[in-house]
């Protein structure tokens, strides 16, 4: 009878186990409750970070991927990408996080992956946001397939940036909108645009970290990511996130 009692205690036991191994959230997915109105990229892992888009965005892609960013060593790095995409009538928001291990860093923040038109920091939330603008032809952007109605166009990109867990994590949202040829060569000194640009790529998204406000709850129920479409192509989104360094020799 004891026998019985123990074999029936270890099968309940197992049960709770692969209850609790299988119903466990991701440390990173897509969550919507709480303060959320519409599906956000999460990371649960400290430190908590998430996403606020605007209202009028909604979710057209999701998924996650390994990274091989360039260095400047003869290796390349490694890393993983989580993004959600999101689209209005005007343009296509980014939302990401990148990361990475020891004794792989992501470069600093004032390395930005492409040339840019404009740059500079802010304080936020006791952190240091790094704002650019740049543009992006399609060839280089690896969100292009996204956007089938603007084939072949080049993008002015708004890009903010935060870098946590001593330069492991990159937080990135980019808002993107089409411009012309015409525009593309002159855009540089047309200031009022990219000042209106600037703002509208500032209202399109926030980043949001939970555990510096009691005002935002990370969503509770937090559902995988897909494995990113074979479309996104690794290689673009790799130099899209941009450099890594590695701490100490190979």
């Amino acid at each position: 009878m004891k026998i019985f009692l123990c074999i029936a205690a270890l099968m309940l036991c197992g049960v709770y186990l692969s209850k609790y191994a299988f119903d466990r959230s991701p440390l990173r997915g897509m969550g919507q409750n709480g303060t959320a109105d519409m599906p956000v990229l999460v990371s649960r892992a400290r430190p908590f970070v998430t996403f606020a888009p605007a209202r009028d965005m909604s979710l057209i892609a999701d998924g996650w991927c390994s990274l091989s960013p360039e260095t400047r060593l003869s290796v390349a790095g490694n890393g993983r990408l989580w993004f959600a995409a999101y689209k209005n009538g005007v343009g296509l928001l980014i939302t990401a996080l990148a990361e990475t291990e020891a004794p792989w860093l992501w470069e600093a923040a004032h390395h930005p992956p492409f040339p840019v038109l404009r740059g500079g920091t802010t304080p936020y939330k006791g952190e240091t946001l790094h704002e650019t603008l740049y543009t992006l032809t399609a060839d280089a952007d690896p969100f292009h397939p996204l956007q089938a109605a603007v084939k072949d166009t080049t993008c002015l990109v708004y890009r903010a940036k935060l870098l946590l867990d001593f330069q492991h994590l990159q937080v990135i949202i980019e808002y993107h909108e089409p411009i012309t040829q015409e525009q593309a060569r002159d855009i540089a000194y047309d200031l009022p645009y990219l000042n209106a640009f600037q703002e509208r790529g500032r209202a399109a998204c926030s980043i949001v970290l939970p555990g510096k406000s009691n005002e935002y709850v990370l969503p509770r129920r937090i559902d995988k990511i897909p494995v990113a479409d074979k479309a996104i192509s690794r290689i673009k989104l790799s130099r899209w996130t941009g450099e890594m360094q590695h701490l100490g020799s190979l």
